[in-house]
């Protein structure tokens, strides 16, 4: 197959670290120098610090579109960009600001 799916240490795993990957995202494992990088601990994990189930942060909305509803482009502080809807996006401190750089007033039926 075109995917594969690493053992992941339970420290990975309960910081909820990805699984999954395609074989194009995959290199061959290439061990350490000892002599170039001396004392480095390869059990040392980067601090993600603690998930929240459900919790994300938005950086910023960055465009608007009219399917039958209208939805606003997410920019994720994790870098991620997605779709979403005005019923998820309507409480952001990101879509005052959205409509203030797009000189539009929100409108009073809005949360």
């Amino acid at each position: 197959t075109s995917t594969y799916r690493l053992e992941l240490p339970d420290e990975l795993r309960n910081r909820r670290v990805h699984d999954r990957f395609h074989v194009s995202l995959l290199k061959p494992h290439i061990a350490h120098e000892d002599a170039r990088f001396p004392n480095r601990d390869v059990r040392y994990f980067y601090d993600l610090g603690n998930y929240v189930e459900g919790e994300t942060v938005v950086e910023d909305l960055i465009d608007h579109m009219f399917t039958p509803r209208l939805m606003f482009q997410v920019k994720w502080a994790d870098g991620d960009v997605t779709w979403a809807p005005l019923s998820v996006c309507s409480k952001l401190a990101a879509l005052d600001r959205y409509l203030a750089l797009h000189n539009v007033t929100r409108p009073a039926d809005l949360p």
